[in-house]
């Protein structure tokens, strides 16, 4: 007992408890601090040790030494310290713990939602990250065109192939993101290094390589780069007669999947036999298709057709003569009585020679849906995505329809999936950017906000999404910006989006001035056009500018059916955020079921498509 009065009689205790209490305080503090100055866990830790190593010195300095009116003296100095000394000691303990209690109810009520809310906002970015960056993580690859060696060249097509059946077949991967031909072959001589094509295109290796074609002979090079690094994982040279170039895209693909460490479950599947100028004749026609000018179905259809004479079992020659017979119907150089049994003949012709395709289901699929027969046409978009989940217009196709039946968050895995197989494709981002407008959430729309502008930005097209995204977003006054009314200063679409940002802005007469200006514009609409498109599109946007600016009356007055088919588009707008004012009104619902777009009918659609996981 004697040695625990000393104790108290030289105030150890109390320096300790009061070392403590700061110590604690301190720490709080820091790592609050720390962090706003780029000071990362290990500041904390030392700064943690040092407190801790602290506490010794300072008890033993309590034992030996007294502090009094002259000063710091060693204890065996100082003079008997008055009991006022102690209580001063006492006080000084319960002021800093009032302070450690004060900031501890500061940090609860205060900084720990605000860390909370930064906690949630860090995981809602790596769950965007992991789905931009697809199912895969890094087992993912972007196939480059190879380099033409030969000394022709017009033998850049047969390259092109060679690099794209080499992809083709990696696609059939499972367990394989591969990026898909338009956008891996998209930085072709831009003189880009591996490192940057990678972070565009958001993969973890690259395959490159270079053809040379002399005679009979072909020589391919292949290389396998890992691009975080840009070092070579693997590299070899194949030397065959031009018949065997097919075994040596096999032999390829199989390397690559080996040096990925990919399992396949199931043997990789093999190159046919192609003919080699069929071959260059289809990416001829595949590169004229993705172009489309004015003269597409005149310069693909010779293409695809001498194609398919040369190799009449090649499934890409059947399928892009279907795509050749499409288009020409579609420009007037034949009619479509006269494409539809050429085009069905084609597709029986591509189902024997395809079986494992989705291209066939998934075009019967969009027929379905075009006229309204939605769940024959969610059985078809299953079908399609059972076979394949690597073409991302077809994934497209789908997640769009998704939307349409309110099956929104599988609308956006599917559209998802599609821009992390092609990144560069600007129709899969709009769409992705509409899915995630409609699914309706706050971070959804920043995430939409964040396609829009980071990857269409240069795209045609896409102002009316990114015009409403804004108005959510209550960033109403940079929608003028969106859109240009010199060219067309009476265009009604741009009115429209310009008068819900004129209302959203407060200034209700300038949107009502601009709601009677469309009203106009319609009224002037000859009689020619009654029934057409036109008039329809005209009068569904006088409806969902009186939904914005609240006047249900004139919204449902002019949201009528069309009299015939009812469009595809007007299905999947039933969830545009546009109509929020009148959703709780009863014509709504009156609506909804005269398009057949019940909640009845899109809850009974079965439509659950297997994903990577």
């Amino acid at each position: 007992m004697s040695i625990l009065r000393e104790l108290q009689r030289r105030n150890v205790i109390r320096v300790a408890t009061a070392y403590v209490v700061t110590a604690w305080l301190i720490i709080q503090v820091i790592e609050t601090i720390f962090p706003a100055f780029g000071f990362g866990d290990e500041a904390i830790r030392i700064a943690v040790i040092v407190l801790g190593i602290g506490f010794i010195p300072a008890v033993i300095g309590a034992w030996v030494f007294e502090w009094t009116p002259e000063g710091l003296k060693r204890d065996s100095e100082a003079a008997e310290a008055p009991p006022s000394r102690a209580r001063n000691f006492d006080r000084a303990i319960v002021v800093i713990l009032a302070l450690g209690i004060v900031y501890f109810a500061f940090d609860k009520f205060v900084l720990a939602p605000e860390r909370a809310a930064e906690r949630e906002a860090e995981v809602a970015e790596q769950a965007a990250e992991e789905a931009r960056k697809g199912f895969y993580g890094d087992r993912s690859i972007a196939v480059l065109p190879f380099d033409n060696l030969s000394s022709d060249p017009a033998q850049v097509y047969f390259v092109d192939g060679v690099a794209e059946e080499i992809l083709n077949l990696l696609a059939r991967i499972r367990d394989l993101r591969v990026i898909s031909r338009s956008s891996s072959f998209a930085f072709r001589g831009q003189n880009l290094e591996i490192p940057d094509i990678a972070e565009r295109l958001d993969v973890a290796h690259v395959l490159g390589g270079s053809v040379r074609r002399a005679g009979n002979r072909v020589r391919v090079t292949a290389q396998l780069i890992e691009a975080k690094t840009d070092t070579h994982l693997w590299s070899k040279t194949y030397e065959r007669e031009l018949d065997d170039v097919f075994r040596i895209q096999d032999e390829i693909a199989s390397d690559v999947a080996k040096n990925l460490e990919v399992t396949l479950l199931n043997p990789l599947p093999h190159s046919r036999n192609v003919h080699p100028e069929a071959y260059a004749l289809v990416q001829q026609a595949s590169q004229i298709f993705q172009v489309r000018d004015k003269d597409t179905a005149a310069r693909m259809y010779p293409l695809a057709n001498r194609a398919l004479e040369l190799d009449p079992d090649y499934p890409e020659a059947v399928k892009w003569m279907i795509y050749a017979e499409w288009m020409r119907a579609f420009h007037g150089l034949i009619t479509w009585a006269e494409a539809g049994p050429l085009i069905e003949s084609l597709e029986a012709r591509y189902a024997e020679l395809a079986p494992d395709s989705g291209f066939l289901e998934a075009s019967k699929a969009f027929e379905l849906e075009q006229a309204g027969e939605l769940e024959q046409a969610a059985t078809f978009y299953l079908r399609a995505l059972e076979k394949e989940m690597t073409d991302s217009e077809q994934l497209r196709w789908a997640g769009r329809f998704a939307m349409s039946i309110r099956k929104t968050d599988i609308g956006v895995r599917l559209l998802e999936h599609a821009v992390a197989i092609d990144p560069l494709c600007h129709q899969c981002r709009r769409v992705l950017t509409q899915a995630l407008l409609y699914r309706g959430e706050a971070d959804d729309y920043r995430r939409a906000l964040d396609q829009r502008e980071q990857y269409m930005a240069a795209a045609s097209g896409g102002q009316p999404y990114y015009s409403m995204l804004l108005l959510v977003e209550n960033r109403a006054e940079d929608v003028a910006a969106v859109w240009d009314m010199k060219d067309d200063p009476d265009n009604y679409q741009t009115i429209s989006y310009l008068a819900m940002a004129d209302h959203s802005l407060g200034r209700y007469d300038e949107a009502e001035e601009q709601l009677r200006r469309i009203e106009e514009l319609y009224a002037a609409l000859p009689a020619s056009v009654a029934g057409t498109e036109l008039e329809h599109d005209m009068r569904y946007t006088i409806a969902y500018v009186a939904a914005w600016l609240g006047d249900p009356d004139k919204a449902f007055e002019h949201l009528v059916p069309p009299p015939e088919r009812v469009r595809r588009q007007d299905r999947y707008e039933v969830f545009n955020p546009m109509w929020r004012e009148i959703r709780d009104d009863p014509r709504w619902l009156e609506y909804r079921e005269a398009i057949n777009m019940s909640p009845e009918r899109l809850e009974a659609i079965d439509f659950d498509p297997w994903f990577p996981e």
